[in-house]
């Protein structure tokens, strides 16, 4: 049995990657690649490990290889591409992130929206719902970043916002958002980790007797 090697994507192999999901191959069933780092960050970052054999099908559709090798090769990608974000997210370090940016926008005008709304479906592709892992409210608090640049908030619940005051409200939560990812990771870790209140209970030392 072979190992996936922790060595990040090159940027030829990017490319290529890219090439390939948007190929025939894939009959435009495959997620863009900025689709797939939101899905997975978020599949990564969830109350319980959800395998390769559960997401993989679900970014890369149904597709019709031309060769085992080339089937082993997108397989190959995409898990350095899965454990270069694990990695990123453990180490607490701001997400690389891979955003696209539309021809003839500004140099800093990239598709936040995209990326966001992918990181919701693998929020909501998880075995167990996010809200009933942890507190709703802090959850939704730190969703919320991602569901506003995602335009998943309701406009009313958006109209006492001045434009002026949503416009920075908008590029603060851009400016927030590889170290956001980072802070929700660490969120629902520290829940996985925690210690069941049965185990804890049977920790405890037993009271004392007072006579």
């Amino acid at each position: 049995m072979t190992t996936t090697p922790n060595i990040p994507l090159t940027d030829d192999e990017i490319t290529h990657l890219e090439a390939l999901l948007a190929s025939p191959i894939f009959s435009k069933q495959a997620m863009g690649l900025d689709e797939i780092q939101g899905f997975l960050c978020a599949v990564i970052s969830g109350p319980v490990l959800v395998t390769p054999s559960q997401w993989m099908p679900a970014i890369l559709g149904n597709p019709k290889y031309e060769t085992a090798a080339q089937a082993t090769e997108v397989t190959n990608f995409l898990m350095r591409f899965y454990n270069e974000i694990v990695a990123d997210l453990v180490a607490g370090e701001a997400l690389g992130m891979l955003l696209h940016r539309d021809d003839g926008a500004a140099e800093d005008d990239f598709d936040y929206e995209t990326w966001c709304l992918a990181y919701l479906d693998g929020v909501e592709f998880s075995p167990v719902p996010w809200d009933e892992a942890g507190e709703e409210e802090e959850i939704n608090e730190l969703l919320f970043p991602i569901s506003l640049l995602a335009g998943e908030i309701e406009p009313k619940a958006l109209k006492q916002i001045k434009p002026r005051d949503m416009a920075d409200l908008m590029i603060e939560c851009r400016e927030d958002l590889p170290l956001l990812t980072v802070d929700i990771y660490k969120y629902f870790l520290s829940l996985r980790t925690r210690p069941p209140l049965g185990k804890m209970a049977a920790e405890k030392k037993p009271p004392k007797k007072l006579h």
